[in-house]
């Protein structure tokens, strides 16, 4: 993941067709996110944090609507099979085919830094950090066990691969699903080992609320019998925002809300609400850089800051010389263009960090993952080094 504000902050243009605006998402409300768990009567609906598609799907869905796009037409496209690029084009011609192409990259959080009034973008801790038992003051990092060592009894997931370790000789323990600030984030990218006040707690970013609700008969107005459910809500901190990143065309960007200019978007579930505000990458948050390898000893590694929909672990055609993967998530959601469910998938959680070997100069793309997922911001990754 590249600092998007490295690149000309007055025009935006990437590569003199293409542009790219930030988006700060400030939540009106609760939020609503749910899992593909099912949700019947007496149950209890548990919101998370938004995925990428739920992103992509608010911001198409917003960006088709103020082009004037036909949504039962496109939608009986889609219903006939038609994939949605070809059913973009086709009914909203070149203009419904850059909204398809558009990329979107996030949904990320972030936090006011406090020092110029920019946002920072917070990441999941890379999953190859650990805390000192005894001493919650020293983080340690792991790395490719190099030299030519290995452990008695280690078995490696594919052929090649060398198990993840350091030296120090104290009991190790995990981080427990910690966020890092981009300072931070920066420097495991250098090959170095971020401080614990670059550690930041989920309680600190967001929390959760509960609510009861039933269900009510539209004819006579009173409530249905036995449709009491409850639901957990997404609540953001004080300062706590979303932030996305779009790239497309001059054309599809002017449809979005201008700089001073915000507006409403319906995001998650139950159409809960955000204020929607655009800036350049002049006035964007602050990103880590990408950190190339800088001499032939040095490996590249790869941590995903957005989940990863891989098909299993592994990206397909690294060679990797080590991976950290602490589990997946299961992603479904709700097809509106087909009037269905999604089909149930799994992705490698953020915080995943994949090691290729020293010598590997092939950049990977966008993301990690078939071209369609990481269109809409699967995958995303923060490229750095480290060493053997």
């Amino acid at each position: 993941m590249t600092d998007p504000r490295n690149i000309d902050a007055g025009s935006s243009i990437i590569d003199g067709r293409r542009c790219c605006v930030w988006l700060c998402l400030a939540p009106v409300d609760t939020l609503f996110f749910r899992d593909g768990k099912p949700f019947d009567p007496a149950s209890r609906a548990a919101s998370g944090l938004p995925t990428p598609q739920v992103l992509a799907g608010a911001l198409r869905t917003a960006l088709l609507r103020s082009a004037g796009m036909d949504m039962a037409q496109l939608s009986n496209c889609i219903r006939k099979g038609v994939p949605f690029a070809n059913a973009a084009g086709q009914v909203g011609g070149s203009l419904g085919e850059q909204i398809a192409q558009a990329r979107v990259q996030g949904p990320y959080l972030g936090r006011r830094d406090g020092k110029d009034g920019r946002d920072t973008i917070l990441y999941p801790a890379p999953v190859t950090l650990r805390r000192v038992h005894r001493d919650k003051d020293r983080i340690v990092r792991l790395d490719p066990l190099g030299g030519g060592l290995s452990l008695p009894g280690w078995k490696p997931q594919a052929n090649g691969m060398v198990p993840l370790w350091t030296r120090d000789r104290n009991i190790l323990k995990p981080l427990d699903q910690a966020w890092i600030t981009q300072k931070g984030m920066s420097a495991f990218l250098s090959g170095g080992i971020p401080s614990p006040g670059h550690l930041v707690s989920c309680d600190d970013l967001y929390g959760f609320e509960d609510r009861t609700g039933i269900a009510v008969d539209p004819g006579p107005g009173t409530a249905q019998d036995g449709m009491i459910y409850a639901t957990r809500r997404l609540v953001l901190k004080h300062g706590v925002r979303f932030w996305a990143r779009v790239e497309g065309s001059a054309a599809l960007l002017d449809l979005l809300p201008k700089q001073n200019a915000p507006g409403l978007l319906p995001f998650g579930g139950e159409r809960r609400q955000v204020t929607v505000t655009a800036c350049d990458n002049r006035d964007g948050p602050y990103v880590a850089c990408a950190v190339p390898p800088r001499q032939p000893d040095h490996g590249r590694c790869l941590v995903l800051v957005t989940p990863g929909l891989l098909n299993g672990w592994r990206p397909p055609g690294l060679d990797l010389v080590s991976a950290a993967v602490p589990g997946h998530v299961p992603v479904s959601g709700w097809d509106l263009a087909r009037g269905g469910p999604k089909p149930t998938r799994f992705a490698v959680r953020a915080g995943s960090v994949y090691f290729l070997p020293p010598g590997n100069d092939r950049p990977p793309g966008h993301g990690l993952g078939h071209a369609d997922d990481t269109l809409i911001g699967w995958g995303e990754y923060c490229e750095g080094v480290w060493y053997p």
